[in-house]
Parts: structure tokens; C-alpha cells; sequence
């Protein structure tokens, strides 16, 4: 495995952790970090995330997530020997919810065809 991969894997681990046991910003409510995209300079970083609440506001969300930016850049620089750690850009991860509405579909197809 790859530094750059790596690096990716545990900035995902300790991003999930900061934001789910240290962030007390209630717009951030229930938030999944599904990946981690570095650039191949280290300098900045995607992080793609999901909303499991369904009735969660994600425009407050991510106006949450990016007011928290600093703090989670702080912690991160505690807990993973990077030298620099890249700037974050926060991106909604819409392929669960793409990946639920297509298997819903397909349910919907099934019954049509037994019904028929």
C-alpha cells in the first residue's frame, strides 16, 4: 500500500472520530465520513461524508462541518504525524442515498412483476 493511501485511510479513521465524539456543533448532527481524497502534494484534502439523519439539514450541516475546520485540522495534527496537514473541503457523499433509491426501484419492479 501506498503512503498517499494510507495517509488517506487513517485521516478518514481520525476525521470520524474528531467529528463524532469531539465536535459539539449541534448543525453537524449524525455524519459518516465514507472517504478521503488527498492530493499527491499532501496539500489539500476531500473529504466526502453522509448525513444518516434523514430529517438532518445538510446545507446546516455542512455550514457546521466547515466552522469546525480549524478544530478538526488541530486535533488531526495531534494524533497523525503529518508534517502539514492539507486543507479540507467538505463533500456531501450522495451514492448511498443513490445506492438506497436504486435498490428501492428494484423492490418496487419485483412486486410489480409477482403482482402481475
Amino acid at each position: 500500500m501506498d503512503k498517499l493511501k494510507k495517509t488517506e485511510i487513517d485521516l478518514q479513521r481520525e476525521i470520524s472520530f474528531i467529528i463524532n465524539s469531539k465536535v459539539k456543533d449541534p448543525r453537524v448532527g449524525f455524519v459518516t465520513i465514507t472517504g478521503v481524497k488527498l492530493s499527491p502534494d499532501f496539500h489539500y484534502m476531500d473529504v466526502y461524508f453522509t448525513l444518516l439523519d434523514e430529517n438532518g439539514n445538510l446545507k446546516l450541516c455542512l455550514k457546521g462541518l466547515n466552522a469546525c475546520k480549524g478544530f478538526i485540522k488541530k486535533n488531526i495534527q495531534s494524533r497523525i504525524k503529518i508534517k502539514n496537514i492539507p486543507e479540507i473541503k467538505f463533500i456531501y457523499d450522495e451514492s448511498i442515498e443513490n445506492g438506497l433509491r436504486i435498490n428501492k426501484i428494484i423492490e418496487e419492479l419485483k412486486n410489480k412483476e409477482k403482482n402481475s
